[in-house]
């Protein structure tokens, strides 16, 4: 880290005092001790720079953004920052960032935009088995053990799907999902049909092999899962199209991050 970098570290990280929040879009963030998503903050300055100019160019005005496994929330404030009257749900079930990410809301002044849904997201409604690691690896936090970092224990969290969210929120307009749940995602856009054919939302989402493969589930599985609900998946940051789910798996070997985008050459399948 740079000299400013350092300090920075210093000074939110472990200064008494100062320790445990940071400025950052416009409001003070809260992070548990050590936190790995604070100090990549410091380093890189914006948290996945390039992946938050992507989504504050996605997110409309006026529509509704879903954060999928928030974490302390880097990812949600430069969207409210950027894009005006735009409204973010967050969703995070981790016991090790909930009560940091909720009193970062109650003092943002973003708040009134801002929700949070203390729950985990997959493909089904109810209760499920959800994977800690220590609190500075939250980051790796999900329903699976990916093996990544040690698991501490295991807790029992509420879980919803999207579309069970969508339907009791009022079918609100959604511009924009979010998605990093640590190997899960497939299940939460299997959760989420009735919503993506309905509102053709922007989705970027980690798709990770060796995260994906706690949940027994195949590379090529996220193309087949584009072709039936009729996107296209670019790989970032270059916006690579995907051609095929084998194009996918060499693509996933220098990036984990991907944009499925409406196909607007067919339209959407009835669900």
């Amino acid at each position: 880290m740079t000299l400013r970098q350092t300090i920075k570290y210093w000074l939110y990280g472990r200064c008494p005092g100062f320790a445990g929040s940071f400025p950052y879009f416009g409001t003070r963030v809260y992070f548990p001790p050590g936190s790995k998503s604070f100090l990549a903050a410091c380093e890189e300055g914006v948290f996945e720079a390039p992946n938050v100019r992507l989504l504050t160019a996605l997110a409309q005005p006026e529509t509704h953004c879903l954060d999928i496994g928030t974490n302390i929330g880097l990812m949600s404030l430069p969207i409210l920052n950027g894009v005006a009257n735009v409204r973010v749900i967050s969703f995070e079930a981790s016991p090790n960032v909930l009560s940091h990410v909720e009193r970062t809301i109650a003092e943002s002044v973003y708040r009134e935009r801002w929700t949070l849904v203390p729950k985990a997201v997959g493909k089904r409604v109810g209760k499920t088995s959800f994977s800690l690691s220590a609190q500075a690896d939250s980051l790796f936090d999900g329903i699976r053990s990916t093996q990544r970092v040690p698991t501490v224990r295991q807790v029992e969290v509420e879980m919803t799907t999207l579309d069970f969210w969508w339907h009791e929120a009022g079918q609100p307009k959604v511009s924009l999902i979010k998605c990093d749940v640590e190997g899960g995602e497939l299940d939460v856009m299997c959760g989420a049909r009735e919503c993506v054919a309905s509102q053709k939302p922007a989705i970027l989402l980690e798709w990770n092999s060796k995260n994906i493969a706690a949940y027994a589930c195949r590379p090529a599985s996220l193309f087949d899962f584009a072709v039936e609900a009729g996107y296209i998946i670019y790989a970032l940051p270059n916006l690579i199209g995907i051609h095929s789910g084998l194009h996918l798996e060499m693509q996933m070997l220098s990036t984990e991050s991907f944009l499925l985008l409406p196909d607007q050459s067919r339209p959407f399948p009835s669900l």
